[in-house]
């Protein structure tokens, strides 16, 4: 540490040597155009989700994307915690269709497409030689009880994507993403059935369903076996929509079962049969 003193006091003495010192410390300690959160960023990245690609050289980033390419300044800032890489130049503080590019904390860089009316493509990049394990499905499974006793459902959640078809759905149920939920409300239950589109609703039905009715739902989770699967969790990094069967019980048992990624590509139970069953409640369907 003395050294280091006297060295700094020496150069001090010459503005030259000073600004000289100065940049090498900084740059020993990581600080230059692409780093950030302590990681250097300088190199090759891909997006997990599509083709697109970043390449970082000193203070510059060039994005590419199929036969088109740009190359920004850039500059990396902390806000509040987070830390984000920015475009350098304010009168463009855009990287083409994305704003700021978040540093995650896995070192991901995540950014959303900016888009009117509709969910914009989710980039996440990370350097090519971690695009394997980005892909990889990853068992995250609990070992949960395989046996329901309960018969008394307090609240159930059933959540997925139907595109065209998706989990041998037949054509009656329209593509979007599913919402049904059932909760306890005194003696009666209250039921949500919910399908949305990209930026409208599709279905939005609320009403009060009886005892009997969802006794005959928690038979049907019975008779398909879905308690075998309790615990279930399987999911990688793709941006995918997941599905996921959440039910609580008056025992305090639970039933859970949940995938994300290309790992809800397919389901491990029939969802057919329960749209079936909430059909019964007279959907108003087209």
């Amino acid at each position: 540490m003395d050294k280091i003193l006297s060295t700094l006091k020496k150069a001090l003495r010459k503005p030259l040597a000073c600004l000289s010192l100065v940049f090498v410390v900084l740059s020993a300690l990581g600080f230059n155009g692409c780093s950030g959160q302590g990681k250097n960023l300088e190199g090759h990245w891909v997006d997990v989700n599509g083709s697109a690609t970043l390449d970082f050289r000193g203070d510059t980033m060039t994005m590419r994307e199929g036969q088109w390419s740009q190359t920004y300044r850039i500059k990396v800032e902390d806000i509040e915690g987070t830390t984000y890489i920015q475009n350098a130049n304010q009168k463009e503080p855009y990287f083409y269709n994305i704003r700021d590019i978040k540093i995650d904390e896995d070192g991901a860089l995540c950014a959303i497409e900016i888009v009117s009316d509709a969910q914009g493509h989710y980039y996440r990049f990370v350097r090519e030689e971690r695009l394997a394990k980005e892909l990889e499905i990853q068992d995250l499974s609990k070992d949960l009880p395989k046996a329901i006793s309960s018969a008394e459902i307090e609240s159930f959640s059933l959540s997925f994507a139907n595109q065209h078809g998706s989990y041998g759905l037949p054509s009656q149920w329209p593509s979007g993403d599913y919402q049904w939920k059932i909760a306890r409300k005194g003696n009666t239950y209250k039921m949500d059935f919910r399908i949305t589109g990209p930026s409208y609703i599709i279905l939005d039905f609320t009403d009060e369903v009886s005892a009997e009715y969802v006794a005959g739902l928690a038979k049907l989770i019975q008779q398909q076996g879905l308690p075998r699967l309790n615990g279930y969790y399987h999911k990688n990094n793709v941006d995918r929509p997941g599905y996921y069967l959440y039910v609580n019980y008056a025992s305090n048992e639970m039933l859970r079962i949940k995938a994300e990624g290309e790992a809800a590509n397919t389901c491990v139970f029939a969802i057919a049969p329960l749209l079936d069953y909430a059909a019964k409640q007279k959907l108003p369907l087209k």
